[in-house]
């Protein structure tokens, strides 16, 4: 329990180091309101407090308290002198990290707060260091650092690690860290559990078994604790000390100039050339932005030397050139900004036309690379045997490029693989650190190349590596003319291969020659059964200062997926101002599959729709009226004093909203000019259907006047399919075939609009699909109204089916479909080569009705399941 003394000091430091507008100190009236005590007792404490030397006071009126300067002041000899802005923007943090480490009586736990690159763990190991220096930590006190990152596909180990495995608390993290420096990382990915017993630690000292029988006194440490900000985590209610690091943007030039200074020399020294860099990608460097900071700003620094030395690979007294066409695109780009800041700029540059950075000179250390590879070496190796090879100098250009690139992806965020993945099976014939090693390499090559990896590429590869530890490696499996080809036609599958191999040789020392190394590529180029290389994101444009930037950080942080962006629409912005800046937005997150907008109310719809005609993206909108709703609420509880009237009003008005968007359904016809064949069909089912929906003919021999006419249907129906002889593919509505129409009977024509087999008489597919939409995460429903009952038709003139049998084998099927598309493993039919050997004709059969069925979701039914559908048929 802290003494009032303790409380009050612990206060003043937080709030001085903390915030700008209390650098000066604080007076006894604001303490005292802040805690909620007597201001007679804050100024007794106060006085014992700058009588013990923990604060001192000015000569002022009013006096300010505050920690004494000389106290947290860095010095020469001191550890974190070494950062750039240690005395700029950094300065706040270190004076906290000091005031934490050197807290009388026992140092104060931490919780640092950044972004992704902002430089935590570096700034961590500081912390660790500075306490050494100051003797608060022995010289060989114990360092240890869990990153709760790399255990996100195995919780069970992190608990391990954390908390000790089967109930060994000697084994805990914490244990190991006794008389030195916990470091917990990314601490807002612990799950639920696993926060409570870090709290129950934080509260007691104490560590717990599960049964809670067994703990062990943990408190002789330093615990330091990472999160994002805005992660939502509780935790910085029971920390003391919560320091946050700035954001690259926030920093000066200065400091951004001397990290470009740094980030060149260090690449200087380890490609052992000297390194000449133009003004002008100086400048393009200063005025980015970097999603991963600073940590970003040194990989492109090192991506664009690794570029640039490819070119004097085999001169080793040459001078690396690199220019800004070395950079990527983002980059080369923001040069375009250099108006604004000109003047600042040639301040820090001069007229300099370029920098050379010495490569005899050492690093400074400001900031660890924590890169145990020499990648100019790797590259060299790389450029040789594809020299050796006889590939051409432009195709080893191209693979060169790409496998520099995959040398800087060093984040990745797990979206991960399905749970249903048995790593726990896996685990028991393959080291855990080739599953996660796997499991990082295929999320980092999905994002990369865009290829969704089914799960039996991941248990493939796993498998395969794990052999690589036991094989003859220099018994070539593939000719060189196959290596040629992989290496020339899959330049990018290749190149992140070869990081790969980097990482298996570092983990295992496996020095992977390069027919070994196209194996692991074949991996990446035969699953490629889909082309589809982005997909669409997801923009809030809300009214208010934070309103959608807090909806897309929740959105981010809850789903991993890094997808949701954001634009606060400021009151008083004018009109042109705001679509001008959503247009630029909308241009840069696009990738090329289109932005679902979530909008509040106002003219945001017509501001988007314009901006997608001229930007030519697709741009579907979604209005979530809450700020109307609110607007509402908030007037009619202003003038009635009843709350049950305005609950009733309130809800009556969302009734309306919601009845006024009901739509009616429609079925559109298609033809080439809207006149022939799709008048003649919406004459037919206007005659013959009895479903009631409205039928309206369109053209398609104009794919955008299509799109116009049916995104100005959208607005005032639901269209609930397209009739005609092929299908438009648009806005996922589903597709009837005119032959289906034509081929059936009149008396049929309702169940084929409505995606029921026709041989059905009874069953209400409706029920049936709804249920299915609700239980499927992978299954396009869509597709399945499409393909599905044409199926159950053929099975139905083949086989003599009671209602029952039609409705199971349905639900079988599109069952098996969800579970293929899931990466589940199919049971083994035990009766399989029996049932097959009998029933030959069925099986060639059902083998040729289902192809259409695996073509359209892309899956391979296999024997076992072709036996279990006979077995279904034929009653067995």
């Amino acid at each position: 329990m802290k003494t009032l003394k303790e409380t009050v000091y612990e206060f003043i430091e937080q709030e001085v180091f903390s915030k700008d507008e209390n650098r000066n100190g604080l007076q006894t009236k604001t303490i005292a309101e802040s805690l909620g005590l007597h201001r007679s007792n804050v100024s007794a404490l106060l006085n014992e407090l700058v009588k013990e030397g923990k604060l001192a006071k000015t000569t002022t009126r009013p006096v300010y308290y505050k920690p004494p300067e000389q106290i947290y002041q860095g010095t020469e000899k001191s550890c974190f002198t070494q950062l750039i802005g240690y005395n700029g923007s950094l300065r706040n943090a270190i004076q906290l990290a000091q005031a934490a480490i050197l807290y009388p009586r026992s140092s104060l736990n931490v919780l640092l707060s950044s972004k992704t690159g902002c430089g935590t763990t570096y700034f961590a190991s500081l912390m660790f260091e500075f306490a050494k220096e100051k003797k608060i930590l022995s010289k060989n006190a114990p360092y240890v650092k869990i990153d709760c990152r790399h255990y996100s596909k195995n919780v069970s180990v992190l608990d391990d690690e954390l908390f000790g495995a089967k109930d060994d608390l000697s084994s805990s993290c914490f244990a190991k860290a006794q008389g030195g420096m916990l470091f917990i990382d990314n601490v807002d990915l612990l799950d639920a559990k696993q926060q409570s017993c870090l709290f129950r630690f934080l509260d007691s000292g104490k560590i717990y078994s599960e049964d809670k029988l067994k703990s062990l006194d943990c408190n002789d440490l330093f615990l330091v604790l990472a999160c994002a900000p805005q992660s939502g985590l509780q935790i910085n209610r029971i920390i003391p000390v919560t320091i946050e690091l700035p954001e690259l943007k926030d920093r000066s030039l200065e400091e951004r100039f001397d990290l470009i200074n740094h980030f060149f020399q260090v690449e200087a020294s380890n490609s052992d050339h000297c390194i000449e860099v133009t003004s002008d990608s100086i400048k393009a460097l200063l005025l980015s932005d970097f999603n991963y900071n600073v940590k970003g700003l040194e990989l492109d620094i090192k991506a664009a030397c690794a570029n640039a030395y490819v070119r004097v690979v085999n001169e080793s007294e040459q001078n690396i050139c690199v220019c800004v066409n070395d950079f990527k695109t983002q980059i080369k780009k923001s040069i375009l900004n250099l108006k604004s800041y000109n003047n600042k700029i040639d301040m820090l540059i001069g007229n300099r036309d370029s920098i050379i950075y010495d490569k005899n000179i050492a690093n400074q250390g400001y900031y660890d690379t924590h890169y145990t590879v020499d990648m100019y070496s790797e590259i060299k190796k790389q450029y040789d045997e594809l020299s050796n090879l006889g590939i051409t100098d432009s195709g080893i250009e191209n693979v060169m490029n790409t496998h520099i690139s995959n040398l800087f992806k060093k984040y990745r965020y797990y979206n991960g693989f399905d749970d249903s993945n048995n790593l726990e099976q896996l685990s028991r014939i393959v080291d855990s650190r080739i599953i996660e090693m796997v499991n990082v390499f295929l999320d980092t090559c999905k994002k990369e190349l865009g290829i969704n990896y089914k799960s039996n590429i991941f248990y493939g590869l796993c498998l395969h590596i794990n052999s690589l530890l036991t094989l003859n490696l220099s018994e070539q499996r593939i000719d060189n003319n196959q290596v040629i080809k992989i290496v020339q036609d899959y330049p990018k599958e290749y190149a992140a291969s070869v990081q790969f191999a980097t990482v298996l040789k570092e983990v295992f020392g496996l020095n992977l020659p390069i027919h070994e190394t196209v194996l692991i590529a074949m991996f990446l180029i035969e699953s490629d059964d889909n082309n589809e290389e982005d997909h669409p994101v997801l923009l809030y444009i809300m009214h208010g200062s934070h309103t959608a930037s807090s909806l897309k950080d929740v959105t981010n942080s809850l789903t991993h997926c890094h997808n949701a962006y954001s634009y606060d629409l400021a009151l008083d912005v004018g009109t042109r101002q705001a679509m001008e800046e959503i247009k630029a937005l909308i241009e840069k997150i696009d990738g090329g599959k289109g932005v679902i907008v979530i909008y509040d109310m106002g003219s945001i719809k017509t501001m988007v729709e314009t901006i997608s005609e001229e930007l030519d993206v697709k741009i579907r909108c979604i209005n979530i009226p809450v700020t109307l709703i609110g607007i509402d609420v908030a007037r009619k509880c202003s003038m009635e004093s009843d709350i049950d009237y305005v609950y009733h009003m309130a809800n009556l008005e969302i009734n309306n909203m919601k009845n006024f968007e009901k739509h009616n359904n429609v079925i559109v016809t298609l033809c080439h000019t809207g006149e022939g064949g799709a008048a003649q069909l919406k004459l037919y089912i206007d005659q013959y259907s009895k479903l009631g929906m409205k039928t309206i003919a369109l053209a398609i021999s104009s794919r955008n006047e299509l799109l116009k006419e049916v995104l100005a249907l959208q607005k005032t129906y639901n269209i609930h399919s397209f009739v005609g002889a092929y299908d438009p593919k648009l806005f996922g509505i589903p597709f009837i075939s005119i032959q289906k129409i034509f081929e059936s009977s009149k008396e049929d024509l309702d169940r084929i609009l409505m995606f029921e087999p026709v041989t059905s008489r009874s069953m209400d597919y409706n029920h049936v699909y709804k249920y299915l939409g609700e239980q499927f995460k992978y299954t396009s429903i869509s597709k399945l109204k499409t393909v599905l009952p044409n199926i159950i038709d053929e099975f139905s003139l083949l086989y003599s089916f009671t209602e029952d049998q039609r409705v199971g084998l349905f639900m079988h099927l599109a069952c098996l479909v969800e579970r293929l598309l899931d990466g589940k493993s199919v049971s083994n039919n035990t009766d399989r080569s029996k049932i097959i050997s009998v029933f030959t004709e069925d099986y060639q059969t059902v083998v040729k009705v289902l192809k259409n069925l695996e073509k359209t979701f892309k899956v391979i039914i296999d024997d076992n399941e072709i036996a279990t559908i006979i077995m279904i048929i034929k009653k067995i």
